[in-house]
């Protein structure tokens, strides 16, 4: 990069930077990420030099680029409230085991796929978190509460047919 490329990120960087990291500061309410952030906004910056360079308005182009990772943070936020909520369905909870000894394996539907089964008693029956069976499973935590969402509905799905296919009559 050329010395006056070097001078005029590192100028954007001391008069922007402070104020930059402040706003991320107050609207995440984390001073890490939002340093984090901000070192993002100037790593871009160094990406697209060349486009922002003769770009009108250098400043506001920062604060937009901000505005976009905050979007992102918050995004990324939202999906990881969700996935450690378990993207539990409150209305069904799984019962307690009936005290006869009975296993999960008798009470789960017969037409339930193996991997559904099998999930179901990992979580349920080893009390197993989701980073845990995505281990023992091999495949990322995300994809583990996908499948074991879908198979949860597939389960409650079966549970509310009855032997012929029926829906089951509530009383």
């Amino acid at each position: 990069m050329p010395r006056e490329h070097e001078d005029w990120v590192r100028q954007l960087y001391l008069t922007h930077a402070p104020d930059l990291y402040r706003a991320a500061r107050y609207r995440l309410q984390d001073p890490e990420l939002a340093y984090d952030l901000t070192q993002e906004v100037f790593l871009t910056l160094l990406d697209k030099q060349a486009q922002v360079k003769h770009h009108p308005n250098p400043a506001g182009w920062l604060w937009k680029t901000l505005q976009y990772k905050l979007g992102h943070a918050f995004s990324r936020q939202a999906v990881r409230a969700k996935y450690e909520a378990g993207q539990a369905d409150p209305d069904w909870l799984p019962a307690p085991l009936p005290a006869t000894g009975g296993t999960l394996d008798e009470i789960l539907p017969r037409q339930l796929p193996e991997r559904d089964r099998q999930l179901l008693k990992m979580a349920y029956e080893e009390g197993l978190t989701y980073e845990e069976i995505s281990r023992r499973l091999g495949i990322p935590p995300a994809t583990c509460g996908t499948w074991l969402y879908r198979a949860r509905q597939r389960c409650k799905h079966y549970l509310t047919l009855s032997e012929g296919g029926n829906p089951v009559e509530k009383t």
